[in-house]
């Protein structure tokens, strides 16, 4: 990843500690937060750094999508044309970046890193000023679309959430950064020392002869490879926009606890969840559905959110494996899960049983087809 090269994780921190020390200045001396002010200057400086052309490419489409929320604000007959319009707009970078995987032919005229959660975020814009009938800020807008701990990998912030932050930073205390800097440290060992070692074990398994063991050993660490990635990440992030005062989201809440699979997708990358559900099911929804129409909107969500992370086969089958998975689970009514109320092994069982059911779909994200039926047939094998 690239926050892991030595070089861009340090000029990461050099920028993370300039807006610290300007909000910390700034507060002294003028009574007021300058930082969010100089925050895009730390934005573009870090973003640039990685790579010129993605600086470009993102500053070009904040704008542009500026232009979008400020002309969708004053609307008002032609108002909700517009807003689909524009939100479908705000896809256009993607949608082609996604077309490149099926057309290799096609001129790669833009630098497409972290445009996945760049889309969300304009879209999200797009819902606020349609739904709120609020004026946007240049400056929040820019750094909210611009923002460098969560630049590329999330978690995901609405705007609205970031709005909050920007005006009012949390102003940094002791307890704040030495709880902020543990954090850091903790995404760091997870990324740098347990994912080797998750990894490294990985592959071996992969490679090795398949048994029934070797292959529920194969989809366990595919399990834990993508969650010490993900979570290790969000915890960096997490970390370094905490002490800027940024409350980041959280994106990871103990989904090995999660008995429904309702439970579990608002515990694994809960910002992409809570995205998908609001954009999408509560729009499409609007009031409660019967059981039927729950479980073929649980259906298009996990679909939706899998063609979110590549239009590839293997995300294509894990839309359709994991909408089934939800789907069935809202059509039987099986959503709801009381843990005071329930048996504890029977909370226990089925907390393995969903958690069991969703490493069978890392593995369409860790290994090829022909690993991913070898691993299969293994537990055929005694």
């Amino acid at each position: 990843m690239w926050y892991l090269q030595t070089d861009v994780l340090l000029r990461l921190l050099i920028a993370t500690g300039i807006m610290i020390l300007i909000s910390g200045l700034s507060r002294l001396i003028f009574k007021k937060d300058l930082g969010p002010k100089v925050l895009i200057f730390a934005d573009i400086a870090v973003i640039a750094y990685v790579s010129w052309q993605l600086a470009l490419f993102s500053i070009g489409y904040t704008l542009i999508t500026f232009i979008f929320a400020r002309i969708l604000k004053p609307l008002k007959k032609s108002r909700r044309f517009f807003f689909v319009f524009f939100s479908i707009l705000c896809t256009v970078p993607f949608f082609y970046g996604r077309m490149t995987e099926f057309f290799p032919q096609l001129p790669v005229i833009i630098t497409f890193v972290g445009i996945a959660y760049h889309m969300l975020k304009a879209v999200d814009t797009m819902y606020f000023v349609y739904y709120a009938d609020m004026k946007i800020p240049f400056l929040t807008y820019v750094n909210f679309m611009l923002f460098f701990p969560t630049f590329t990998s999330g978690p995901i912030f609405r705007y609205r959430d970031f709005q909050k932050v920007f005006n009012k930073p949390v102003p940094l205390t002791m307890d704040r950064f030495i709880m902020c800097v543990k954090r850091f440290i903790k995404g760091m060992f997870k990324k740098m020392v347990v994912l080797y070692f998750v990894s490294t074990f990985f592959t071996f398994l992969v490679g090795a002869e398949k048994h029934w063991y070797i292959s529920l050993a194969v989809v366990v660490f595919s399990y834990l490879f993508l969650f010490f990635d993900l979570s290790g990440y969000s915890d960096i992030a997490i970390a370094v926009g905490s002490v800027m005062g940024y409350t980041v989201p959280e994106n990871f809440r103990k989904p090995w606890a999660a008995a429904s699979f309702t439970q579990f997708w608002r515990n694994w990358h809960i910002t992409l969840s809570d995205w998908v559900r609001e954009h999408i099911f509560v729009v499409l929804n609007g009031k409660r559905l019967g059981r039927l129409a729950s479980a073929g909107m649980g259906f298009l969500v996990m679909f939706v959110m899998e063609m979110w992370h590549g239009f590839t086969l293997p995300y294509i089958i894990g839309g359709v494996y994991n909408g089934l998975c939800l789907g069935l689970e809202n059509l039987f009514g099986l959503t709801t899960v009381d843990k005071r109320k329930m048996n504890k092994v029977v909370y226990v069982i089925r907390c393995i049983i969903v958690n069991a059911l969703f490493a069978f779909n890392t593995l369409l994200m860790t290994v090829n087809t022909e690993q991913f039926i070898e691993i299969i047939r293994g537990f055929t094998r005694l």
